[in-house]
This record gives structure tokens, sequence and C-alpha cells, in this order.
């Protein structure tokens, strides 16, 4: 005898109404209650999306990637996949960036998110890099994702402020940051 799974859908009853059309009411001890639409087509290509408050079971576009519903994204990826494949794409270029500035890092530095100035290669980078080399290597979670930000190698002229890192202690002065009202050497403004 083959188990049903919690996920199985089964049939209550037909609602047949001259306007909209024949439903079935479906029930699921997993997803609740949900209306299917009765069509000629094949069962096989609806899947439960979530409209408003009520499960509507309809005919949908399949996500390319991990076959669920891709009816609310655009194309033919779910919003998650396609926010993996957008975030892969924007990471990609940067990370190999940052790979050959390490390959050659002379004139190079990173700043970092906390406006930490650092040189290319230095050891506190290092958990950030294997993070985004992991998430890019694994395959699309097909959900929420924690996308991490690969560091960006700037020139010294780039570098607009920030403090010096504490590890790697590069050789560079990042120019002194004033709010507008004192400046760096703790006096006023003129």
């Amino acid at each position: 005898m083959s188990m049903r799974s919690a996920h199985d859908w089964h049939v209550l009853g037909v609602i047949d109404v001259a306007a909209p059309g024949r439903y079935e009411i479906l029930y699921s001890n997993a997803r609740g209650t949900a209306l299917r639409p009765i069509e000629a087509s094949d069962d096989a290509d609806r899947v439960t999306v979530a409209i408003g408050a009520t499960g509507m079971l309809h005919t949908c576009t399949r996500c390319a990637c991990c076959a669920e519903c891709a009816c609310q994204g655009a194309g033919d990826l779910c919003w998650s996949c396609e926010q993996f494949r957008r975030w892969a794409q924007m990471t990609r270029p940067r990370l190999d960036a940052y790979l050959a500035a390490c390959a050659a890092p002379e004139g190079w530095f990173v700043v970092s998110g906390s406006n930490v100035v650092h040189q290319v290669g230095c050891s506190a980078l290092t958990r950030t890099v294997n993070e985004v080399t992991r998430v890019l290597d694994d395959a699309c979670p097909h959900e929420q994702f924690y996308d991490p930000t690969p560091p960006v190698p700037v020139r010294a002229e780039a570098i607009r402020g920030g403090r010096r890192c504490r590890v790697c202690c590069p050789d560079v002065t990042p120019p002194a940051r004033g709010s507008g009202r004192f400046t760096a050497g703790g006096g006023r403004d003129g």
C-alpha cells in the first residue's frame, strides 16, 4: 500500500457556476483548502499558489530552475531563483576582480562595509571570500539565501576615508573625513 503525503490534495466537491466556470474544492492536511479550475489541461501543470488569503490552483509557468510556480516572477524563473541569478551575475565579476588583485596586490586596497581599509589578501577578508565562493559554487538554493558581498579592490586614490585595519596595517593613510562641522584635528571649521 502506498503512503500518501500530507501535501496530497483531496477533492471535497465541485462548484459549477455559469460565468467563471467549474472549480474543484480541495483540501490538504499540510496546506489547507484551495480552489482549482477544472480545465481540459493536464494536472501536472498545476501547482498551489497563494493569491491573497486563498490558495488558488491554476495552470502556471514552471520555474526553469526549481520547477516551482514562476507566475509571480518575471520570465521563466521564480522570485528566489531570479534573486540568486542576479546576485551571482553581479558577484562573479567582483570576486574575479578581487582574486586578480590578490595575484598582483601592489597598490590595491579594500574598503570594507564598516569603512576599514585593508590590504588585498588580508586575513580579515578570508572568511568573506570563502563564503562568497561557497555560495557561488553551490547550486541555486531555490529559497531565500544568505548573499555575502565580495570585497572590491580599489586604488589608494579612490579611498575616501576610513580607518586602517589592525590586522594587515595597510601602507595607506585614509584621508580624514570631517562631518562638515568639525575638522579631523578636533577644532571647529572656519
